[in-house]
């Protein structure tokens, strides 16, 4: 029988697993997988053996990639890249650490698909020649229609373009570098309309509205989330007058941007830089809790406690006894009772050791969660009335489960100095016995820390010590105090319990985030190619009011500052033309030289035309405070909106101008709308009235 179950004991386990265990215990990666490989070969359909085999050629690649980065810091070449080999060899469906390895030995990498401009549905045919023209004191439309000459391209003028004199030197310049040179310099911009055509307008918003074109174009997203990439794009490309229109597949993680072609390739640049996979780690965790218990009893322990004495007439009938046969001088009639005892020489040593070795792989700044345990019922009960109104008294019994075993909570953060931040909460939950009712007392060890540690660096968490001794002593009282030979009166029970946790923590950097020479170079908005740099000057310094465009729109700006003592309420833009479904941006402004407390504004639009989507507040009105109540009010159905605010201090105004509002319309279809101020109602901090002059905005939807 001996021999029959020693062969059945090795058949459970074989004697390599078990090598392969202690080897894996002790760290000694290489050897456990050279154990793991002998015991899955003594028998393969072991899936216990199976697992361990995984396990430990992991551990030995990481263990390896380790070391290899080590030798890499010190300038080993031929040692790192014997590393590198032996790590592959343990882990050979890791991509990263291949990669890795090839960056290391200097190989090329694969190229990534780079980003292609965004191509336009026509371009101009011109030559590559290099133009030989210079012009000093020239009409700019007579420059415009020279150059075209030069390059056999027709140039065509806005209806609002305005000419002036200039002095440019276009030598040695292709066409589009001496097409944005003059542009640049006459503040003016062109748009491409054919291969053979341009047209040359003011740069003003309303105008760049009515000529730009625009392109719809399709993300697709492998990392970040799409609704996140929105608000980031929304921020990014939004200007004065429009706002970018971007829609959310969730279902494919997709965005889709309609906008200007200058936009969509900001965008795409943009998206190439934010849409980077996040990092990946491994972290080896063990977590050992030590438990030892000693019971001591010795001495004598008295099974009954009391010494009893009573009166027993053999002639009772049952305890009852009569009074004329009761005789109290017979010994026979009274029974005594005395203690019994016994010598206890026992004593109990309990260890008890529980190892607990998970390995958790998760993402940069994304909650690891591991627990193994059991659910144990916990009793509560309450206590009803019996009746509605009556006295509770009913008892109710309910079980809440609580989680007994190891609980780990691990956030890391991958540091592009090749450390990592973890944000540890572990608790160990374990039975510590019963209480009252038999209810279950609950044990629990907790760690909270955050620690910052390098690849692959070990740290020791301990020092949870329990330590709780009990003594008792009973016996005969007055006698167990004696001296000496008290203790053969009572008995010594001693009771001492130990428990320490212990945890090691080892992470790894198994993915970082891929950054390139590309991503740290700054991205360029709208920039001016103009080489060699062209020298221009202006004939008359008073002209330098083109840059705002229209004669009509100068004098809308002149108003504000030439109507002294006036107060007004006006729209900028306040004549400009836009494509249907497009955002655009009007803002109200206003100037006042009376200190104005409260203010609130009617305004009016096509309805059939116009579709206003949002009111933000405007700086004016952040001058009395960043929580001032704004009154905004929105009724598409009739074509008007209201906006105001109301100081909270009576003594506190503001005056001078700025913005009150920005309105955020929309373009729904084809005709003409007019943008006006229908009613103003302002007081002053002292309650009278304040009045104003309007001026209202015009737009026209192609």
């Amino acid at each position: 029988m001996l021999i029959m179950l020693g062969l059945w004991g090795c058949a459970v386990l074989s004697r390599n697993y078990q090598l392969g265990t202690e080897a894996a215990v002790n760290k000694d990666w290489d050897q456990a997988v050279i154990f793991y490989q002998k015991a899955v070969l003594e028998d393969p359909n072991n899936s216990a053996y199976r697992l361990a085999l995984i396990r430990a050629s992991i551990a030995a690649s990481l263990h390896h990639l380790q070391q290899a980065r080590n030798l890499a810091s010190q300038g080993k070449k031929e040692e790192a890249l014997a590393e590198y080999e032996k790590a592959i060899g343990y882990d050979p469906s890791n991509i990263m650490i291949v990669e890795e390895a090839r960056r290391f030995a200097g190989k090329p990498e694969e190229k990534k698909p780079e980003i292609k401009e965004l191509e336009l549905p026509f371009r101009l045919k011109v030559d590559d020649k290099k133009i030989e023209l210079k012009f000093i004191n020239a009409s700019v439309r007579s420059i415009f229609e020279a150059l075209g000459k030069y390059a056999q391209i027709n140039v065509i003028f806005d209806e609002q373009f305005r000419d002036t004199s200039l002095s440019i030197d276009l030598v040695d310049m292709s066409f589009e570098q001496a097409l944005n040179s003059i542009c640049l310099a006459s503040k003016n911009f062109y748009r491409v309309i054919d291969e053979k055509t341009v047209v040359i307008a003011p740069d003003l918003p309303a105008k760049r509205l009515q000529y730009e074109l625009n392109a719809i174009k399709t993300f697709y997203l492998s990392n970040v989330n799409a609704e996140d990439m929105r608000a980031a794009l929304q921020l990014m490309l939004r200007t004065q007058f429009r706002m970018p229109s971007i829609h959310v597949d969730k279902g494919l993680n997709s965005i889709t941007i309609k906008d200007t072609p200058e936009s969509i390739a900001l965008a795409e640049k943009m998206i190439s830089l934010w849409d980077k996979p996040k990092g990946e780690v491994v972290i080896d965790l063990e977590i050992m809790e030590v438990s030892r218990s000693k019971l001591r009893q010795l001495g004598l322990d008295f099974e009954q406690h009391l010494i009893g004495l009573r009166y027993n007439q053999e002639s009772s009938d049952k305890g009852w006894f009569k009074l004329s046969e009761m005789d109290l001088s017979k010994r026979e009639n009274y029974q005594i009772t005395l203690p019994s005892a016994l010598i206890q020489l026992l004593e109990q040593d309990a260890d008890t050791k529980v190892i607990s070795q998970p390995r958790l792989r998760g993402l940069h700044g994304e909650k690891i969660e591991y627990l193994v345990g059991d659910k144990i019922p916990i009793p509560r009960t309450t206590f009803t009335p019996i009746a509605a109104g009556g006295v509770s008294q009913q008892p109710v019994t309910s079980f809440a489960y609580e989680d007994v075993g190891i609980d780990v909570k691990i956030t890391p953060r991958i540091h592009f100095e090749k450390e990592i931040t973890l944000e540890l909460e572990i608790k160990i939950k374990s039975l510590g016995g019963s209480g009252f009712a038999d209810i279950p007392i609950i044990a629990t060890r907790e760690v909270k820390n955050m620690v910052r540690l390098k690849d692959g660096e070990t740290n020791l968490l301990a020092g949870l010590l329990k330590d709780e001794e009990r003594k008792t002593l009973r016996g005969i009282a007055g006698l167990k105090s004696i001296p000496i030979i008290g203790s053969l009166f009572s008995n010594t029970d001693q009771r001492i319990q130990q428990t320490d946790v212990i945890l090691t923590i080892t992470p790894y950097i198994i993915r970082t985030i891929p950054l390139g020479k590309e991503d740290s170079k700054p991205v360029w908005v709208n920039p001016q190619e103009v080489s060699p740099p062209a020298v221009a000057t202006l004939r008359e310094p008073e002209e330098e009011a083109l840059e705002m465009g229209l004669e009509e729109e100068r004098e809308l700006r002149r108003q504000p500052r030439e109507e002294a003592g006036k107060n007004l309420i006006y729209l900028e833009p306040f004549d400009f033309e836009v494509p249907r479904e497009r955002e655009f941006r009007i803002m109200v402004s206003l100037r006042s030289e009376a200190e104005i407390g409260s203010l609130s504004v009617n305004i009016s639009f096509n309805p059939q035309v116009l579709n206003l989507k949002e009111i933000e507040r405007g700086s004016f009105i952040r001058q009395l405070g960043k929580d001032l109540p704004f009154l905004k009010n929105i009724d598409n159905s009739s074509g008007s909106c209201t906006i105001g605010f109301s100081g909270t201090d009576v003594a506190q105004g503001v005056r001078g101008s700025g913005d009150v509002a920005l309105l955020v319309f929309q373009s729904k279809g084809k005709g003409e709308s007019s943008i006006a101020v229908s009613n103003v109602a302002a007081n002053s901090p002292d309650g009278q009235t304040i009045s104003f002059e309007t001026r209202e905005a015009r737009v026209r939807v192609r």
